[in-house]
């Protein structure tokens, strides 16, 4: 089985579902991709065809996916895609799918919060929430430093830099 590398934007179809798998857990969900044309004639965006395609998303790209994704989100979809086969009643049978290493929200479409996941969460645990600031929920950065850097700006800590 070979797999190509693809980026795919679309809409979730139907609500991620998360399960255990082989040595890890995976997120699946259905992704359809529109495509988008004016039409010379009129000058008009009309809507081509659509594909539709299994995405994967293992361990903790597949937790954060079955946490942040819903049904009928606008996403962007990072991965490799290939066919899967298998037999169903002595029937072979295939599937497309893409196993995904990056699922975003597609920005252009909405706004979206993000929040962090902390990689070592012995180090990285929440601390207590600073009630006056709406923005702090005591999440902290991996060094144990707060994420929000405002006290650590207003006392000049900080250097601006281009992003």
């Amino acid at each position: 089985m070979s797999s190509i590398p693809v980026t795919v934007i679309g809409n979730v179809v139907d609500s991620p579902v998360r399960r255990r798998a082989g040595n890890g857990e995976v997120t699946k969900f259905r992704l359809a991709s529109t495509e988008r044309r004016v039409d010379a004639a009129t000058g008009q965006w009309v809507d081509g065809d659509t594909f539709y395609v299994d995405v994967d998303a293992w361990n903790t790209l597949g937790g954060n996916v079955s946490a942040g994704v819903v049904k009928g989100d606008p996403v962007v979809v990072i991965g490799r895609i290939s066919t899967s086969e298998y037999e169903v009643d002595g029937a072979k049978r295939s599937r497309t799918v893409i196993k995904a290493s990056l699922v975003g929200h597609d920005l252009s479409r909405g706004s979206a919060t993000f929040k962090r996941t902390p990689r070592n969460p012995e180090v990285a645990a929440p601390g207590p929430a600073d009630p006056s600031n709406p923005l702090d929920d005591g999440a902290t950065l991996d060094d144990g430093a707060p994420l929000d850097d405002r006290a650590a700006a207003e006392a000049g800590d900080l250097v601006d830099a281009p992003f």
